[in-house]
């Protein structure tokens, strides 16, 4: 039983860590890059993700759900790697998609915990704490580019908006109609 404080505190300290990247503090250079642990904050942000919109009350089937944030991750992945490999600094690439996926994903579970906090996504509370994380999210992705890649914190922040522009953009063109609203009898 002695393995189990130390995972606690193993798992303590990651959150602390992805914490301190969402707030600003600290950089992706802190985050562990060994592949199992990339892969399973890959894994787990897609899958709070999956979880959390299908609870909100997604308007598209689950597997159109499921291929849009599969586009939306893999968009994400593919132009920061390609950022990254511009400016010669490919070789940061998993920590800086697992600060992403990771910071993603604290945001994720604390947006379902407010949505049913506040009473869902129909309320103006609840559209205007969206509207509050997704700026925020565009914050803290660039905040993650501009040190990953050396630039300054405002060209950080425009290849974080057009990358998340760019995702939405493919995400809906990958899932077609089905992200459409269904007319109403």
């Amino acid at each position: 039983m002695p393995a189990l404080p130390s995972t606690a505190s193993n798992m303590r300290s990651l959150f602390i860590v992805f914490a301190n990247i969402c707030l600003l503090r600290r950089g992706p250079e802190l985050v562990p890059t060994l592949p199992w642990f990339v892969a399973a904050v890959a894994i787990l942000n897609f899958a709070a993700s999956f979880a959390v919109s299908n609870h909100l009350g997604a308007s598209i089937s689950a597997a159109a759900l499921a291929s849009s944030l599969l586009v939306t991750m893999a968009t994400l992945a593919a132009v920061s790697w390609t950022a990254l490999y511009l400016r010669g600094k490919d070789g940061r690439f998993p920590a800086t998609i697992t600060a992403m996926f990771g910071c993603d994903l604290i945001l994720t579970v604390l947006v379902g915990v407010t949505m049913l906090a506040v009473g869902g996504v129909g309320t103006p509370v609840g559209q205007g704490v969206l509207a509050l994380v997704g700026i925020w999210s565009i914050a803290i992705n660039g905040f993650i580019l501009h040190r990953a890649m050396e630039v300054s914190v405002w060209i950080g922040i425009v290849v974080a908006f057009g990358m998340a522009l760019f995702a939405f953009m493919l995400s809906n063109a990958a899932v077609g109609p089905a992200l459409a609203p269904t007319p109403q009898a």
